[in-house]
């Protein structure tokens, strides 16, 4: 598998990978394609795409600062999925000494379950911090998620370290920074 970070230049795999994103996240969950541009250009922004033979296998958009990466995005193929390649992203992403943050939806049905179980047998552990993600999209609202972290649970001032990356920097790339959400 080969790991790439695509250049809008390259509109071919360009084109596929903003697709897949497009279509693995709820519209209150992604960037729109401008405010994503703009954060390709930040050098803590590692927009990592997967492939083989030519296809696309599947997305890892991720932060990185000091000792920390945050996964924001995971998405494989939908055709791919439930054949390990998840997995092999995930290894990707652990392939460092940094502690990886990530979060994912509450547990309120089957498929946030099994995301949770995906996360688990990865290694990563669900950490009793929770936290309203401010949305991507004007029209959008805030969103309560759950925190995971890999290699082990992290501290309360590893979670607060995590919530002034977004705030200072993640949120530089929602539309319409700078706003007052009230």
């Amino acid at each position: 598998m080969e790991f790439l970070r695509i250049e809008q230049s390259d509109k071919s795999r360009w084109n596929k990978v903003w697709e897949l994103y497009e279509s693995s996240f709820p519209i209150a969950e992604r960037r729109k394609m401008k405010d994503h541009v703009r954060a390709c250009s930040d050098p803590q922004f590692h927009p990592v795409s997967a492939w083989e033979d030519g296809e696309l296998i599947g997305l890892l958009f991720y932060w990185e600062w000091d000792m920390y990466r945050y996964l924001e995005y995971l998405a494989i193929a939908p055709g791919l999925r439930g054949h390990g390649f998840g997995s092999q992203l995930l290894r990707y992403l652990r392939d460092s000494n940094h502690t990886i943050i990530l979060e994912i939806d509450p547990l309120i049905n089957e498929l946030s379950v099994r995301r949770l179980q995906f996360y688990e047998r990865a290694g990563f552990t669900l950490t009793p911090y929770r936290f309203m993600h401010l949305p991507y999209r004007l029209e959008g609202q805030p969103i309560e998620l759950l925190i995971l972290s890999y290699p082990k649970m992290i501290t309360k001032e590893q979670h607060n370290d995590f919530l002034k990356f977004l705030g200072k920097r993640v949120i530089l790339y929602c539309e319409g920074y700078p706003f007052d959400r009230g």
